[in-house]
């Protein structure tokens, strides 16, 4: 509700911000040269409102994919994840506890400490780093003996290349938003598209300030949604630990069950 406020807020804001111009310019611009300008650039303006809505409707539909992408990867990571732990009960004692602490140190750094990193610095966290790698170390300290044993440490060796590889996934996405250089043509394209209804708006006063907020609040509006969808782990529109923390409460239930 939070964040739906502020976009209206925004909105608002650049609707008030385009009125205000275009009752300047409707005060200041004669109505001759307004019809001359509205006239002129009819053609420009289409080509321009029909780049910047193709360009917002690509930029949309990109980040919402990665978004959808980062949830399957942090879904895979914390599901393979529960299958390492799942592998630690086939374990002796100590190479049980071992691993189920590991892997319980991992998640739970993962969620506290991770996730507002991400959310606030686009970056993995070092300590999580330390704990993923302190897992896959522990896999070179077990000896499995027998064909059974080697094939359970082989699945679980697999799992946990998997939770490797969406971790790897999910630090790249972590840092990918919209390139600077799209903003400030998004940008350009919002402003090229609102200025003639702010310029060259009817010649009925209210119509032309009315036009004019109604293209300005959307620009911003827009501008806002994509700003919120910029990175997948920020925004008002993001991924939660909530696969991490549904991980953490499988491994209770896993631990509850005591050795394989």
């Amino acid at each position: 509700m939070l964040i739906a406020a502020i976009g209206l807020l925004i909105a608002g804001t650049f609707a008030a911000l385009a009125a205000l111009a275009a009752y300047v310019a409707n005060r200041r611009i004669p109505a001759q040269t307004r019809q001359d300008y509205r006239d002129g650039s009819g053609v420009i303006t289409g080509i321009v409102g029909t780049l910047f809505a193709v360009s917002i409707g690509l930029v949309v539909v990109a980040a919402w994919n990665q978004v959808n992408t980062a949830t399957e990867t942090s879904a895979t990571e914390a599901s393979n994840l529960t299958d390492v732990y799942w592998y630690s009960r086939t374990l002796p004692a100590p190479q049980r506890v071992a691993l189920q602490t590991l892997a319980g140190n991992y998640t739970t750094t993962v969620i506290r400490e991770e996730w507002p990193l991400m959310a606030e610095e686009h970056r993995l966290s070092p300590s999580a780093w330390r704990a993923s790698e302190q897992l896959r170390a522990f896999f070179q300290t077990v000896q499995p003996d027998g064909s059974g044993p080697s094939a359970r440490y082989g699945q679980a060796l697999s799992r946990m290349q998997a939770v490797l590889d969406a971790r790897r996934s999910r630090a790249q996405m972590a840092d990918t938003g919209v390139p600077p250089l799209l903003w400030v043509a998004l940008a350009t394209c919002g402003l090229v598209a609102l200025l003639p209804s702010i310029l060259c708006g009817s010649a009925n006063r209210k119509v032309h300030i009315t036009m004019a907020a109604a293209v300005g609040g959307m620009v911003g509006l827009v501008l806002f949604l994509v700003y919120q969808l910029d990175f997948p782990f920020s925004g008002g529109i993001s991924i939660t630990p909530a696969a991490f923390e549904q991980a953490l409460d499988r491994f209770a239930s896993i631990r509850a069950l005591g050795a394989g």
